[in-house]
């Protein structure tokens, strides 16, 4: 087949739709489709795939986060021509109703358009609320309604009713897997927890810090490493106790072709995100490089932890809570290792290939 896969975030800045865009788009090359990603500004090469530009994006204040999206005049008529000329058989857009670039490819795309949803969370998302009044004709204009979770399936169905497959999001087990060289930036000595993730509130930073504090007085020896965009800053670990200070490394920004040496160089990986997000691709990613997890019991969170049996959960928010998790399973080993084995075996419904040929039903009439 020859694929479109449309993406409505900045290219130049990685995050989770976009890289469950670039896996996808790997793994439909791999299996011998001409697929050809569409998204705003330009980055990385994408293996396997053609890449066309919506245009500059700007950054715009979303779910708690920044979304950087194609909304200038020309973003639409731009992702319009690239449909026109391209002779594609099916148009795969991610979360559809956020403009301009997935707006104007679903309504521009002459042939079957299938769509992803990934947002959940609670409250009442801002996009769904204008879709819902403005963008009624592209909900019609959908073949295929596709969520990452049930959480995200919940979500799009309270404003628009219907049928909704579940496709999860992928890992690419080829290139997470347990045992690659240390990176040089890791701290010496261990046990070692990893974080990986954005320096915004909604992730669940500040309940890490603070449960890391008592931690770090039970489990001597044991380190905090942080990996990921605004880790950097001095002004991060400021209301941490100076003793306490000296065991957190933080690394600020990581690429995406570094970061599985992170991951598998780790003894355990810890997600405390508050909320908003639909599905724990960094737990599955974690898992596949043979680390354990401890993750907060937010809807899109444990539904990767109770189908894969490679973690615990703690109260999300409640920092004491989760520094009495991370104790027991830092003092355990042989704990550690029973969650390690569970999560590689549990990832492997979740690869890419599996997903992949879900996808190939889907995309056919």
């Amino acid at each position: 087949m020859n694929i479109a896969i449309v993406s409505p975030y900045s290219w130049a800045h990685p995050g989770g739709v976009n890289n469950h865009v670039q896996g996808l788009a790997a793994q439909m090359g791999r299996r011998g489709h001409r697929v050809t990603v569409i998204a705003p500004d330009r980055g990385g090469e994408v293996p396997g795939a053609f890449f066309e530009s919506a245009g500059r994006s700007i950054p715009i204040p979303a779910n708690g986060s920044i979304a950087r999206i194609a909304v200038l005049p020309g973003a639409g008529r731009r992702v319009g021509s690239i449909l026109g000329k391209g002779r594609f058989d099916v148009v795969h857009v991610h979360e559809p109703f956020v403009p301009l670039a997935a707006t104007a490819a679903v309504n521009a795309a002459p042939c079957r358009v299938v769509a992803t949803f990934h947002s959940a969370g609670e409250g009442r998302p801002v996009v769904y609320n204008i879709a819902r009044v403005c963008y009624r004709g592209v909900n019609r204009r959908l073949d295929c309604r596709i969520a990452v979770s049930p959480s995200a399936r919940e979500l799009v169905s309270h404003y628009f009713p219907g049928r909704y497959e579940i496709v999860s999001n992928g890992v690419d087990l080829d290139r997470f897997t347990p045992g690659l060289e240390r990176p040089r930036e890791f701290p010496p000595g261990g046990p070692v927890v990893l974080f990986v993730g954005r320096n915004e509130p909604r992730k669940g930073l500040d309940v890490l810090l603070e449960a890391f504090g008592e931690v770090a007085r039970n489990v001597p020896g044991c380190r905090l490493m942080l990996v990921g965009s605004g880790l950097d800053s001095p002004a991060l670990l400021r209301g941490v106790e100076e003793n306490v200070r000296g065991r957190i490394t933080a690394t600020g920004f990581v690429s995406n072709s570094d970061l599985p040496a992170f991951y598998a160089a780790a003894d355990l990986f810890c997600a405390p995100a508050l909320g908003g997000e639909s599905f724990g691709v960094i737990l599955l990613e974690a898992m596949a490089s043979g680390t354990p997890v401890v993750a907060s019991d937010i809807p899109g969170y444990s539904d990767v932890i109770n189908r894969t049996g490679g973690g615990a959960l703690f109260e999300s928010g409640d920092a004491g809570n989760l520094a009495r998790k991370l104790t027991e399973l830092l003092v355990d080993e042989r704990l550690r290792r029973e969650f390690a084995d569970a999560g590689l075996a549990g990832v492997e419904e979740f690869s890419w290939g599996l997903l992949a040929t879900r996808l190939e039903q889907l995309y056919s009439p």
